[in-house]
């Protein structure tokens, strides 16, 4: 967070939000990566350097989601053109991403790419993914 931060010269914090209604009325909160002080710019921020399927869609729902909250500035960060490059490939066109800012924080410290890297591989030992290599999808048809 600290990257985008600086990128966009005002501090962030993660924090939860409102997002919209229950069919029962009461109130949905989701946990944004970053969040301004004046709430005005929310921030998700992607590790992944997978393009799977499953990947995507989860990006597309936080897309969605980043989407529906109250943010006059909406920003995506990526780490991996690759990922990034894929979730426009598929997404463009469903959802209004030129309401969202995609920034790719590529000039991270070799610090926080070690420990992304440790924690991506406890991730996917911990869902069972063999780590097979995929390729960027082209264009949604």
């Amino acid at each position: 967070m600290k990257w985008v931060s600086e990128k966009i010269g005002q501090p962030l914090q993660a924090k939860k939000v409102d997002v919209g209604e229950r069919l029962d009325g009461s109130t949905v909160q989701f946990a944004f990566d970053g969040v301004s002080e004046d709430g005005k710019t929310g921030v998700l921020v992607s590790t992944s350097l997978t393009t799977k399927s499953g990947s995507t869609r989860k990006l597309h729902v936080d897309a969605s989601i980043l989407l529906e909250a109250n943010f006059e500035q909406r920003i995506m960060a990526f780490i991996s053109e690759e990922t990034k490059q894929n979730f426009i490939n598929k997404v463009d066109g469903l959802l209004p991403l030129s309401r969202i800012e995609l920034f790719i924080c590529d000039d991270l410290p070799d610090g926080m790419w070690r420990k992304i890297k440790d924690f991506q591989a406890k991730a996917k030992s911990e869902v069972g993914d063999k780590g097979k290599s995929s390729k960027v999808g082209g264009p949604r048809k």
